[in-house]
């Protein structure tokens, strides 16, 4: 019995020595492997990841160029708009002014009754005043309007008496609505004088 244990002995030990060896090797070329796949997959990701990066680059370089081009006829358009506005402002304050000028006579008592022709002029002036102004005016710069010359209508047709505060408001009133249509200020302008 001692002989058999001997031959087993002998046998589990020259095979456990190459089970440990081809264990070892298996490890190791199962690590090799491991890490030639690993490498392949990484390789791949990275490759993917590249290419979905370029498709997303290209995405947000297309959208963005179309914002810019959407963003400056935005703004193209709102600054022809808003010079517009100006301009049209001006051309209907400066009509205003020398009318201003005869109503604040007539009011104070410094002049007599507006002759034909100013009526005539009046006329076509408040006329070129709405036209302007209902081209791009807001509804509240209309409203101003219309007040006014509602009240200038009245003192030169009608032979209504007001006093010059009256009158001078009613014009501040139309240039705030301007003024804050165009937004060059939200306070408004009042008239601080004694007169």
């Amino acid at each position: 019995m001692e002989q058999y244990l001997g031959i087993s002995a002998a046998i589990l030990g020259s095979l456990g020595g190459a089970g440990v060896i081809v264990v070892g090797l298996s490890s190791w070329l199962g690590k090799v492997w491991a890490t030639r796949l690993m490498d392949n997959e990484r390789h791949k990701h990275e490759r993917d990841l590249e290419a979905l990066r370029a498709s997303l680059k290209a995405q947000s370089d297309k959208q963005l160029t179309e914002m810019l081009s959407d963003f400056e006829i935005f703004k193209q358009t709102h600054l022809r708009e808003h010079n517009d506005k100006l301009a049209i402002y001006r051309a209907a304050l400066d009509t205003i002014v020398p009318i201003l000028a005869k109503i604040e006579l007539l009011v104070i008592g410094e002049r007599g009754e507006l002759s034909t022709e100013e009526k005539e002029a009046f006329e076509n002036d408040r006329l070129r005043i709405y036209g302007y102004l209902a081209m791009l005016a807001p509804q509240s710069v209309m409203d101003a309007n219309d007040a006014f010359v509602d009240l200038l209508l009245a003192l030169i047709y009608d032979g209504e008496q007001t006093n010059w505060e009256t009158v001078r408001n009613s014009a501040l009133r139309l240039t705030n609505a301007m003024r804050a249509d165009i937004g060059l200020n939200k306070e408004p302008v009042t008239y601080n004088g004694s007169r």
